[in-house]
């Protein structure tokens, strides 16, 4: 005997919208935080010759492969290739080298003839001369980064410096790694404290040294 199956309760819809609640809309500050991420381009298309850059290559070739300087140039070769993940080659005129279908087999499939028109590029170019605006501005963000970094570091260091005087002048030895640690990872408010409270000691080892008993004689 079959019985019939049960039919399928739908669930209950718990949003704004089935309560007939309209949807909230963002905060003034969120509205259009995103927006400048849809005009950039993917890694991809970066990666894309555009047409205007094919055509200076073709250009400046005249129609004569670049590497055997005999064939015709039927396509262009990214110098410093595309794929590679830590130094993706872009699509801008610098990497750019027009060649014939069997040169520019032979250079991907020749390490050393590859790593030899680098070379040829980078001392003609410059480092980096596959780069485009967007990895240009990423690497002088980073470094601009980076030397503030060392600037801070500089500028904390010279603060650490007399504190580490002062204490190993009232403890009479080198501090040790760990007590160097820890002094270099306190605060400034904190660092103030741990220097006054050298400083007193300092003094205070000074004063009991100038107020001995004298000298006794029989």
């Amino acid at each position: 005997m079959l019985f019939p199956k049960p039919e399928k309760k739908q669930k209950e819809r718990r949003g704004l919208q089935a309560r007939g609640k309209p949807k909230k809309e963002p905060v003034p500050w969120r509205q259009g935080i995103f927006d400048h991420h849809k005009d950039r381009p993917s890694g991809t298309d970066r990666g894309d010759f555009p047409p205007k850059v094919i055509k200076e290559l073709k250009e400046e070739a005249d129609g004569v492969c670049q590497v055997c300087k005999s064939a015709p140039d039927t396509q262009t070769h990214h110098v410093m290739p595309r794929g590679r993940r830590s130094t993706p080659g872009r699509g801008v005129k610098n990497n750019g080298l027009r060649c014939c279908g069997f040169c520019h087999d032979r250079i991907q499939t020749n390490e050393d003839e590859l790593q030899y028109w680098i070379a040829i590029y980078r001392d003609k170019y410059g480092d980096r001369f596959w780069y485009d605006d967007e990895d240009w501005k990423q690497f002088h963000s980073k470094k601009l980064n980076d030397e503030q970094l060392v600037a801070e570091l500089q500028a904390r260091k010279e603060r650490v410096e007399p504190v580490v005087t002062l204490l190993e002048a009232a403890s009479g030895r080198g501090l040790k790694a760990k007590e160097s640690r820890f002094i270099e990872g306190l605060n400034d408010r904190d660092l103030s404290i741990v220097a006054g409270l050298a400083a007193d000691l300092s003094r205070g080892l000074r004063g009991q040294q100038s107020h001995g008993y004298g000298h006794f004689e029989d």
